[in-house]
């Protein structure tokens, strides 16, 4: 009897140390949380280097520890690992630096449209199978796609590493370009889990902060239907450019196969507003400008942002494209919207020019730490 009370309290004891040893994971609650976001910023902020902000402007990260640093991709990509002292892990997403090169900028601009599923070789090691969306005509920016292309696979080794301490909750965060990383990233790590090929078990919770458009519309249904439940953020100050690029052109194919543009005639005849002779003339106008303009930016794509990207990736072989350019945003949106106390700390002046005055996450920090908006 003495020998099995001894074996059972050498048992409690070694669960007792295994237990001291894994991760204290509380789960991610879904929904958007203001204090949750404030506590990330700091981290998001530090995905970039301080030279390439002019020094680092919120405080040091509080509760989270960096873990990781990705190899920069050869489009100025990349991604750091943090885990929280609750035992959750955080990928953030780097954004556009200002490289001597314009590498970074390359991926940012590249904003041909492909299938939201498939493959696209990037280099000869490198077939990069993808998954985003299962809504039919769903289309996302290939510049972005490249992004992910390039780092998927060491972020899924790095979520195996995490998953082997024990780590079942992760957030995903973006900033600028890498928010549009960051959706295409959460896309494509949820399909991996619906596919079943990511234990089922992993939690995931997205923060895209001065995020810019990663698809089109059949995109933005099918990842907001896929994070549904509060699962995926996109917090925009209002005065920011950036979540409004890449510039839309609708088409009348970027309109579902049912819709009045089939035959506009018959659809304003039918609803009583019979068209004259100005209609026809504006909409003849109408039906030869909006395609010519859709060419032409992807031809201004091709012409100037192309030779960047096979420079980057001399393997890469571009797919076949889609002939839209009708991007528009995704996520539940969390507006932020300044007051004059913004206003003077971050005045509209064009002198000196400063396009990112209102874009960095400093003015985002201070957004929501005034309690001006956001919730």
């Amino acid at each position: 009897m003495k020998k099995y009370l001894i074996l059972s309290q050498a048992l409690f004891s070694l669960f007792i140390l295994y237990s001291c040893q894994q991760p204290k994971s509380v789960s991610l609650v879904p929904g958007y949380d203001k204090t949750e976001l404030i506590s990330l910023l700091p981290v998001i902020e530090r995905t970039y280097d301080s030279t390439d902000l002019g020094n680092f402007k919120t405080p040091a990260p509080v509760h989270y520890t960096m873990k990781y640093r990705s190899p920069e991709s050869p489009l100025k990509n990349r991604f750091d690992i943090w885990q929280s002292d609750d035992g959750k892990g955080l990928i953030s997403i780097r954004g556009t630096i200002l490289d001597p090169a314009g590498m970074s900028f390359a991926a940012a601009f590249y904003t041909l449209m492909v299938p939201a599923s498939g493959t696209v070789k990037i280099s000869d090691s490198n077939t990069f199978e993808y998954k985003l969306a299962e809504i039919q005509g769903a289309g996302v920016h290939l510049g972005l796609l490249l992004g992910l292309g390039c780092m998927a696979t060491d972020i899924l080794s790095q979520i195996d590493l995490l998953y082997q301490d024990g780590i079942r909750d992760f957030y995903i965060l973006g900033h600028s370009q890498g928010s549009g990383l960051a959706n295409l990233a959460t896309s494509y790590l949820l399909y991996l889990q619906k596919d079943g090929k990511l234990p089922s078990d992993i939690r995931f919770k997205t923060y895209c902060v001065a995020n810019m458009k990663s698809g089109n519309l059949w995109y933005a249904y099918d990842y907001e239907n896929l994070t549904s439940g509060g699962r995926a953020f996109s917090i925009q100050n209002v005065v920011d450019w950036v979540p409004t690029v890449p510039p839309t052109v609708q088409n009348s194919t970027d309109e579902p196969p049912l819709s009045p543009y089939t035959d506009i005639h018959a659809f304003f005849i039918m609803s009583h507003y019979p068209p004259g002779p100005k209609f026809d003339a504006g909409f003849e106008q109408y039906s030869k400008l909006i395609p010519g303009t859709v060419e032409f930016l992807l031809n201004v794509v091709r012409e100037i942002v192309s030779p960047k990207i096979h420079e980057a990736l001399p393997q890469f072989v571009e797919p076949e494209t889609m002939k839209s350019y009708d991007f528009v945003r995704m996520g539940i949106t969390i507006p932020l919207i300044p007051d004059s106390s913004y206003f003077a700390k971050f005045p509209v002046n064009p002198e000196p020019f400063n396009v990112w005055e209102n874009h960095s996450i400093y003015p985002y920090y201070c957004l929501l730490t005034s309690g001006q908006s956001g919730h």
